[in-house]
């Protein structure tokens, strides 16, 4: 196996007359279905390039100007057959720390990122959206497709949005020819225990808490009870013309009221949303999760001929409520046999989660383990309710043996491959790239457990040796990584 390496000078910027010398860059961030990069500095600004190659001249890069305490890339996907949009989001403190603001940027169709316009309830579309939750110190931004999460450590508080492209739709658009998003409130987290990591994909929020992580499917937390179906269905219930105001209703009042909620009163008046087209249409629908789940536009607030007001309300749920939510235990020999020095059994902090596959997450512990947490295929709630139907039985973590304490982990999940490649470092000078693989094993009733560990199989296939220490790693492809060094930018692919 041949290894190409190339230092990447041009990425780093340059300052032409000014007698400081340039930011540095501190993190990186990768989009693989665009192959956008960003480029996080430290003076809280960012470097966005479309179309990256590590070995060809990239397009001139799209500045972010300050203040970016977080930033994450959100895929924008219709239907499973769209090809979707690609958004960059940034978060920073207004009003003395006292509120989150929001700004987007959207990839165009010719290789360039542009400021985008956010919709948001009945408010203007704006270019900096201001969020009522206090940003303080720091907060994290995580994001899927079609879903992101706002996590406000002063808050203690966990914000889901769905997003979506207003299109051609009369709602949005942002006026002026502008590209507008539109923002959906959906749920909102109380945390009740310290967070050490946000991730979401492949249709779950995961939270990184002492000794194991947390996980919420997002299907009740985006769609609820009150929301409307393709094609005018509410849950498991048909929305006709002369029934549709009751059928949502009664569906509002057995779970979750994040979806279409509409008084009683109502009820008695008839659904003049519906007779006036306000429903949403069948094109208006986009996708919540990485798998397809599906979210329908409802209206945000009743038009000026609605006799009943209409509008979106938010869940509100506690971190460790088991209705929503399951916790799985980190297992690790290590952590669980060794103590501190006051005598009492040290913990890990799950502190950074990445997805495998459909199914399987890599966790890296504050100790340096890394485990593999696998998800049954019932860990999502049914149809007609909005309630979790797992429980912590279900799923399993995996402690890897490795020799390695791993400081940096990078992963590109890759659903259609039987073996996973992902990255790791020690935060020295060095970064290997490894496999692991499913292995097929007879389960017995007197031996599950064993059966568990022998399931999966790590193996190192590179190991690479870096000038310079190393800060971050981002996988481009399954044969390529990005490194950053204490003040260059490597490329790494094996051939």
């Amino acid at each position: 196996m041949r290894l190409h390496a190339r230092t990447l000078v041009y990425l780093l910027p340059r300052t032409q007359t000014q007698p400081q010398p340039p930011p540095a860059v501190s993190t990186l961030l990768f989009e693989p279905s665009s192959r956008s990069l960003a480029l996080m500095l430290s003076d809280s600004s960012c470097l966005l390039y479309p179309s990256f190659s590590p070995f060809s001249s990239p397009p001139l890069p799209t500045a972010v100007p300050p203040v970016s305490t977080a930033a994450c890339f959100l895929r924008l996907l219709p239907s499973p057959a769209a090809a979707g949009h690609v958004i960059f989001l940034s978060a920073s403190p207004v009003a003395s720390g006292s509120a989150v603001q929001l700004r987007a940027w959207i990839l165009l169709p010719r290789d360039l990122f542009a400021p985008a316009l956010l919709n948001f309830k009945s408010e203007r579309a704006c270019s900096a959206l201001a969020l009522p939750l206090p940003h303080g110190l720091s907060v994290r931004l995580a994001a899927s497709t079609n879903v992101f999460v706002l996590h406000s450590l002063a808050a203690n508080q966990i914000w889901v949005f769905a997003a979506r492209l207003p299109g051609d739709h009369d709602d949005g658009g942002g006026g002026g020819g502008h590209p507008a998003v539109d923002l959906m409130k959906c749920a909102v987290v109380d945390l009740v225990l310290p967070v050490y990591s946000v991730a979401v994909s492949m249709g779950f929020l995961l939270l990184g808490e002492m000794d194991g992580v947390r996980v919420f499917p997002l299907r009740p937390l985006i769609k609820g009870e009150g929301r409307v179906a393709r094609r005018g269905g509410v849950g498991q219930k048909g929305l006709s013309a002369a029934k549709g105001v009751d059928s949502v209703v009664d569906v509002c009042k057995k779970g979750v009221l994040n979806g279409l909620v509409i008084p009683s009163s109502a009820a008695k008046s008839g659904p003049p949303s519906l007779a006036a087209g306000k429903l949403p249409r069948p094109e208006a629908g986009c996708c919540c999760n990485d798998r397809g789940a599906e979210l329908k536009n409802v209206v945000e607030k009743g038009t000026a001929g609605d006799r009943t007001p209409y509008k979106l309300r938010t869940v509100s749920l506690s971190q460790n409520s088991s209705d929503y939510s399951i916790f799985v235990v980190m297992t690790c020999g290590d952590i669980q046999n060794s103590k501190n020095a006051m005598g009492a059994v040290a913990s890990a902090k799950a502190v950074s989660i990445h997805s495998l596959s459909q199914k399987k997450f890599l966790i890296l512990d504050s100790a340096g383990n890394l485990h593999v947490l696998s998800m049954p295929n019932t860990v999502k709630a049914p149809e007609g309710t909005a309630l979790c139907s797992a429980t912590p039985k279900d799923a399993h973590m995996i402690h890897l043996d490795h020799t390695m304490k791993v400081q940096m982990l990078a992963v590109l999940p890759d659903i259609s491959a039987k073996m996973q490649i992902f990255w790791v470092s020690d935060g020295g000078y060095s970064v290997q790239m490894m496999s692991i693989t499913d292995i097929e094993c007879p389960v017995s009733e007197n031996d599950k457990n064993e059966s568990k560990q022998k399931a999966v199989q790590i193996s190192a296939i590179e190991a690479i040796f870096a000038s310079e220490k190393v800060q971050d790693i981002i996988p481009l492809s399954a044969n390529a990584i990005l490194v950053l060094g204490q003040g260059s930018i490597f490329a790494y692919a094996t051939a």
